[in-house]
């Protein structure tokens, strides 16, 4: 078992908002799966990129949007999408946000 966070507040105080960066943590590595908090300030980018393996990702605080197969969602807290590996996606911060992100399976 591990604790990875009692809220959204306690993960946000783990893992400050830096100014103007996207900054990815190591959360937790398991059998078939890492899990990677990405702390996103409003308006950082992380540019078009491919995952190797199929990831979750979810908004844990904040606001993103979340650009995938010519698509644009718009993600709040809770929000949560699947994207298949080697697809295309960019995030977007509208707001300061904390996102997890679970790569499902061994590259």
């Amino acid at each position: 078992m591990t604790l990875i966070a009692v809220s959204a507040a306690d993960l946000a105080d783990r893992y400050p908002i830096e100014d103007g960066r996207v900054r990815p943590h190591k959360t937790l590595d398991g059998d078939g799966f890492r899990i990677r908090t990405l702390v996103m300030d409003a308006g950082a980018v992380l540019r078009e990129h491919r995952a190797p393996v199929p990831i979750l990702v979810q908004v844990a605080s904040g606001r993103i949007l979340f650009r995938v197969e010519g698509a644009e969602h718009d993600l709040a807290a809770g929000g949560a999408i699947q994207v298949d590996a080697s697809v295309p996606h960019e995030v977007e911060a509208v707001d300061p946000s904390h996102v997890l992100l679970v790569l499902l399976g061994q590259p």
